[in-house]
């Protein structure tokens, strides 16, 4: 089996698409699965060394989502790479540029093809007050989508949407975690001291630091809760954005930014912190709260899209209303009040990860591609 792999957004930057791209390059590697990314060319990658299983494409910013790059390849040059390739299955992850041309180059040599729904661009649109865009993002993402033998997608709550919204040929592809990188072996109390929670109760946000992941709302929940339990909490947020200027001016003084992190170090923060405090209503699955989880760190998050495949109310975390500042200051308090609770949820998180290991996520997905396969394979010798 021979994959082609045409995405938007790819290492080195930092995100939950990457992430699982990256997880998923290194299970195909392991297993023997000949794979390639055609991806776009980052500035940070210039001076890095050849990448054996990547193909890139000179790029640019991409203003309403800077997570992706837009990049149109020119097409002859591109079908060339992927035709010395000879990929058998053509797997698109982002429906723009390079999505696009995986897509008619799939169209053009007959190859099957499938796709993955990632990121509610749609729901983005109200938080850059572009609502006006949703009919025809939704017209768009039909068209897209139609092509793909399967449509796959993170969650339930995503599934329920595509299918609410006439996509077709859905089918859940979740996500893992690696409980052996997170994990709460990697609690550092000197860490802990660092981000000035030695007595007091460390919240935890870690991700994009962007309108759309509803950071103005936790920002209330933080004032709000100074206002009930002066000098009890710390917020630690981890990672940067186009929101990340207007979130300093606004914080008090127990707001602690610390920019991008990962690897070990990023590790360590999850493990060293009590709570995660996850606001975003808009997420397709949320990778964080499966990290935090493997950490040893009950999740606080809200009742809407597909963190909700990861939370059980009351015993891995707590669910709030979406946009609620006071719904989500009502859990902090609750977390704040009982540590017992908040121990109790630990041991409840930590059980739930065990079986979620990236494998026997991955191992699904490729016997979804060998059925696609001999699909198309049947199909086309009927015909012939």
């Amino acid at each position: 089996m021979r994959i082609a792999y045409f995405t938007d957004t790819y290492l080195p930057q930092i995100n939950g698409v990457t992430n699982t791209l990256e997880k998923l390059g290194n299970y195909l590697s392991a297993n023997g699965i000949e794979h390639m990314f055609f991806a776009p060319h980052y500035p940070e990658t210039y001076n890095n060394a050849p990448e054996k299983n990547v193909r890139r494409f000179k790029s640019v910013n991409f203003p309403l989502y800077p997570e992706c790059r837009l990049s149109i390849p020119l097409y002859h040059n591109m079908s060339n790479l992927v035709d010395s390739f000879n990929p058998d299955i053509i797997h698109i992850t982002t429906p723009m540029g390079i999505g696009l041309m995986g897509l008619r180059y799939a169209g053009e040599r007959g190859i099957p093809v499938v796709s993955s729904f990632h990121t509610n661009f749609d729901a983005y649109l109200k938080y850059y007050k572009l609502e006006y865009f949703e009919d025809i993002a939704w017209n768009f993402f039909r068209w897209f989508h139609g092509f793909s033998r399967l449509n796959f997608c993170p969650s339930m709550d995503t599934l329920k949407t595509l299918e609410a919204k006439g996509i077709e040929n859905l089918r859940i592809w979740s996500r893992g975690i690696d409980t052996k990188k997170f994990s709460p072996v990697n609690r550092d109390n000197e860490l802990r001291k660092r981000l000035g929670g030695s007595n007091k109760t460390l919240f935890l946000y870690v991700g994009r630091l962007a309108a759309e992941k509803d950071l103005d709302i936790l920002m209330q929940s933080i004032l709000q809760t100074n206002e009930l339990h002066p000098g009890e909490a710390v917020f630690v947020l981890v990672g940067d954005g186009p929101y990340a200027e207007d979130l300093k001016k606004m914080a008090p003084d127990n707001v602690v930014f610390t920019g991008y992190k990962k690897g070990q170090e990023l590790a360590a923060i999850y493990a060293s912190c009590d709570v995660f405090a996850f606001p975003s209503s808009t997420e397709t699955f949320g990778n964080v709260v499966l990290e935090a989880m493997a950490s040893g760190t009950p999740v606080i998050a809200v009742n809407s899209g597909g963190v909700k495949d990861s939370i059980i109310h009351e015993y891995n975390g707590l669910l709030c209303r979406p946009r609620d500042s006071q719904s989500f200051t009502a859990a902090i308090s609750t977390m704040l009040q009982n540590k017992e609770q908040i121990d109790r949820m630990s041991s409840n998180a930590l059980e739930y990860t065990k079986s979620k290991s990236w494998d026997r996520i991955f191992s699904s997905l490729v016997a979804d591609y060998s059925s696609v396969i001999s699909e198309s394979w049947i199909k086309t010798h009927k015909s012939a």
